[in-house]
C-alpha cells in the first residue's frame, strides 16, 4: 500500500510540475512517449489556448500612434490658459486657437499679431511669449495664433535635385495656401482694435510670410518683424530658396524689422548678410537688421528685444 502511494503522489508532482513549465514557456516539445500520458495532453492543449487567445488579443489591440504636435499644444492652451484668453478662429476649413490680451496702457496703438515658427507654440518662450505679455503695457493688443505643423514629407526625400524642387513646391504652396487664409481670418479680427496692424514672425514662418505678402490679394499689415527667419530646404537647395526670400524682402514695400542673434540657427547666421546686402540695392528705406547678444542659443534677451521693437517702431512714426 505504501509503494502505491508514493507511485501516485510522484505522478501528481510531475503533473503538477509538468504543467508549470508548459504555462512559462520553458518545456521543450513532448516525445511520442509522453503524448500518451494524459496529464502531458491536457497541458499541452492548455498552453496552445492561451497562445491563441493571446494572440488574438493583440491583434485587436494595434499600437496607437502618437498625438500630433499641433494638437498636444492646443490641448495645454485650452487646459492651461484663461478661458476668455483662448479664443477659436476658423480659417476655411481649418480651425486654429490664438491668445488675446488687450492692451492696458492709456492709448491704444494698434494690434501686434504673433505668429511663431512651426513646430512652436503660441507660447514660445524664445522669445514671442514675452512680448505677448510686455506690448500690451506699451499700447499693443496682442494676438498670438498657434501654426500648423511643419507639413510631412518635407524636405522632400526625392532622388533628384529637380524632384526635390518639384515635390518641396507641391507641398509648400499648399502650406502657404492654409497660411494665407488664415492671416487674412486675423487680420479681419485686428481690424476690430483701433490702430495700425504689425505683425511679429518667427523661423520659416516669417520668410512665408515674405513670399505671401510679395503677393497681390493678400491683406497686408502696417509693418513687419522678422525674427530669426531663414529657409529651409534640401541642402542643394537652400542657397537658392534663401536667395529667393532675400531678393522677396527687398522688394517689399512694407517696413521691416529684421532681428536675429549673435548664437542662433547657423542657416540663420549664414544668411542674414545677404538679406542686408539685397536691402541695400534696392534701396528699401524702412529696412533695420539688427543683431542682438545672447547667452542662450535661440532664445531673444527680453529687455533688449522690446528696447529694438519700441525704437524702430518711433523712427518709422509709430
Amino acid at each position: 500500500m505504501t509503494k502505491i502511494k508514493q507511485t501516485k503522489i510522484d505522478q501528481v508532482l510531475l503533473s503538477l510540475f509538468i504543467c508549470s513549465l508548459l504555462l512559462i514557456g520553458l518545456i521543450a516539445p513532448v516525445s511520442a512517449e509522453q503524448a500518451t500520458n494524459p496529464v502531458v495532453k491536457e497541458a499541452v492543449k492548455e498552453n496552445a489556448d492561451n497562445k491563441d487567445t493571446k494572440s488574438e488579443v493583440e491583434h485587436k489591440a494595434p499600437i496607437k500612434k502618437p498625438i500630433a504636435l499641433t494638437k498636444q499644444y492646443k490641448d495645454d492652451l485650452k487646459h492651461y490658459l484663461a478661458t476668455d484668453e483662448v479664443k477659436p478662429l476658423l480659417a476655411g476649413p481649418d480651425d486654429y486657437l490664438t491668445l488675446v490680451k488687450k492692451y492696458t496702457s492709456a492709448n491704444s496703438k494698434g494690434v501686434a499679431i504673433l505668429l511663431p515658427d512651426w513646430q512652436q507654440g503660441a507660447t514660445n518662450p524664445k522669445a514671442l511669449n514675452y512680448l505677448r505679455n510686455a506690448l500690451p503695457a506699451e499700447g499693443w493688443s496682442t494676438i498670438a495664433i498657434q501654426p500648423s505643423n511643419k507639413p510631412e514629407n518635407y524636405p522632400s526625400t526625392a532622388i533628384t535635385v529637380t524632384e526635390q524642387q518639384e515635390e518641396n513646391q507641391l507641398i509648400l504652396t499648399a502650406y502657404k495656401e492654409k497660411l494665407a487664409s488664415m492671416l487674412n481670418a486675423v487680420m479681419n479680427t485686428a481690424k476690430e482694435y483701433p490702430g495700425i496692424v504689425l505683425v511679429i514672425s518667427q523661423g520659416n514662418n516669417a520668410a512665408f510670410l515674405v513670399d505671401l505678402y510679395s503677393q497681390e490679394g493678400n491683406q497686408l499689415p502696417n509693418a513687419l518683424i522678422l525674427l530669426s527667419s531663414y529657409r529651409s530646404s534640401n541642402h542643394a537647395l537652400i542657397n537658392s530658396a534663401n536667395e529667393d526670400f532675400a531678393r522677396q524682402l527687398a522688394f517689399i514695400e512694407l517696413p521691416v524689422l529684421d532681428l536675429f542673434l549673435k548664437h542662433d540657427n547657423p542657416l540663420v547666421l549664414a544668411k542674414a548678410a545677404q538679406r542686408k546686402s539685397f536691402a541695400k540695392q534696392e534701396m528699401k528705406v524702412y529696412y533695420r537688421q539688427r543683431q542682438l547678444n545672447n547667452s542662450l542659443t535661440g532664445y531673444y534677451p527680453n529687455k533688449e528685444l522690446l528696447s529694438q521693437v519700441n525704437s524702430w517702431l518711433k523712427a518709422i512714426g509709430w
